[in-house]
């Protein structure tokens, strides 16, 4: 580009006549040609000099003003060698330099500004990492991005993002905006007026897979041949044992954050001795179905403790866990355990079945151990922790696409896990169980002979657990959980 087309292109910039796509192109051309930015810094002091001069003046009206502004500019844009004031040039492109971060419901993770920054904003080379849940994250040039963990991602300009693990949507903005997206397999190209949309599942040192939602998109390998790939909409590539492949892209992106749905819930705060059979439940498909025993609702607790043994079932309706609907919370309040009878040597809690098979059992486990267990059905018992003084919550959440299911103490899982275990993936749960039973009781529902439970006196204990509430939330990104626009 001319030195004469440089100086038009800086007097509309003076001017704010620029635009935006032009605008976007001379903020990059100034991070890379020192000789354009001598220049520009000319101009925005000699800018600023005459609006000083002209803006105070009493016999300068606007008219005045603006008249005189186009024929000085130019003449005197030969004195290029005048230092910047006070970071006039920072102040009018500082803030098209950060993207946006917003975390989603339900997510941990954290900003790594290695530069320092300011809270809900990314600068030039900070990574957002997800442990699990999501992240929103808005560039400069309106290029949006949903990052879902675990996986992380590199903010390195308004025109490149680097993805180190996780599953990523990507809407590019139109008005010709570039944007470069890397991973460990790909480089990704996207432009055009119209934007493009794509999803990158990264599994770093395995599978990589870019799926292209709409548009067009040019990529390259970062390892193999160099040459230029173009896919269509519809259509996905495959990077797995150093062989690239083209398929159909049936896979689904979540665009924003999931909503919670609650698909089951009982707060055990009916009227005295309420029997639980037959009861329909506060938020659910039907009605609890008694197996075992005659479990009744008293001083808002539902109490197994006693000699009794108790199981009793309940539907869960809801969006069923997918792809997309991926994530499943159950939340149990239990009575606080310093006053109530809490533990015994059997076992007592709650599950989450699937079809007829329990998969999934938090509660207190057989033995003389104190203490929430996490216990997938066909692996030893994980005792989460001892009982904490005053803390009677704790919330399971299980991840239908990676198999990991994990413990957290109260309402939410923001914090660290008390336990995990992972069983098998893209698991489905129809049904909600209560239940207590003795180490003998145990044996003889696995098919075993009771004396595997021993002889001593604990051995046919049954267990107890004091429920307040047992609450099930699916966390969803169907088309009918989407946000209105705006």
């Amino acid at each position: 580009m001319s030195h004469r087309d440089d100086e038009e292109t800086i007097q509309a910039v003076l001017d704010g006549t620029i635009r935006r796509a032009a605008f976007l192109d001379f903020e990059e051309r100034l991070r890379r040609e020192p000789e354009l930015r001598r220049l520009y810094r000319s101009y925005a002091r000699l800018d600023h000099t005459l609006l000083e001069k002209f803006e105070h003046a009493p016999a300068a009206s606007p008219a005045r003003r603006a008249a005189a502004r186009p024929r000085l500019l130019v003449p005197l844009a030969a004195a290029a060698a005048i230092a910047l004031a006070a970071t006039l040039a920072t102040v009018k492109l500082g803030p098209d330099t950060r993207a946006s971060v917003e975390f989603g419901p339900e997510s941990r993770g954290q900003v790594i500004q290695p530069n320092g920054g300011e809270d809900g904003f990314l600068s030039e080379g900070s990574i957002v990492r997800i442990d699990h849940g999501s992240a929103a994250v808005t560039l400069p040039g309106g290029t949006r991005a949903l990052i879902e963990g675990p996986g992380s991602l590199e903010y390195r300009s308004r025109h490149w993002i680097h993805l180190d693990g996780g599953r990523t949507w990507i809407a590019t903005a139109g008005d010709d905006h570039q944007l470069a997206c890397t991973s460990a397999a790909f480089r990704v190209v996207s432009t055009g007026r119209a934007g493009g949309e794509f999803g990158i599942i990264a599994s770093p040192g395995r599978r990589h897979e870019l799926h292209v939602l709409r548009g067009r998109i040019d990529f390259t390998l970062r390892h193999g041949d160099a040459a230029t790939h173009t896919l269509a909409a519809g259509h996905a590539a495959i990077w797995s044992k150093s062989r690239l492949s083209t398929v159909p892209s049936p896979t689904s992106f979540a665009s924003f954050f999931p909503k919670q749905v609650t698909v089951f819930a009982e707060r055990f705060d009916d009227p005295g001795r309420t029997a639980l059979a037959g009861k329909s439940p506060d938020h659910g498909a039907g009605p609890w179905r008694v197996e075992r025993g005659q479990p009744a609702i008293e001083d808002g607790l539902l109490d197994t403790s006693g000699s009794e043994r108790t199981t009793a079932f309940a539907p869960l309706s809801g969006p069923p866990l997918d792809d997309s609907n991926h994530v499943i919370l159950l939340t149990i309040e239990t009575d606080n355990p310093e006053t109530s009878n809490f533990h015994s040597d059997g076992w007592a809690g709650v599950s989450l079945y699937a079809g007829e098979q329990e998969r999934i059992f938090v509660g207190d486990p057989n033995g003389p151990a104190r203490g929430w267990a996490l216990h997938p059905v066909g692996s030893e018992a994980r005792h989460a922790c001892p009982l904490l003084e005053g803390k009677n919550v704790v919330t399971l959440r299980y991840d239908y696409r990676s198999g990991l299911a994990e413990l957290y103490e109260g309402d939410t899982t923001t914090g660290p896990s008390l336990a995990s275990e992972w069983i098998d993936p893209g698991l489905t749960f129809d049904r909600i169980r209560i239940a207590n039973g003795s180490r003998v009781d145990a044996a003889i529902d696995a098919g075993l002979d009771p004396a595997v439970a021993g002889d001593d006196p604990g051995a046919r204990e049954r267990g107890d657990i004091a429920l307040r509430e047992v609450r099930v939330r699916v966390l969803s990104t169907a088309d009918s959980a989407r946000p209105p626009r705006p």
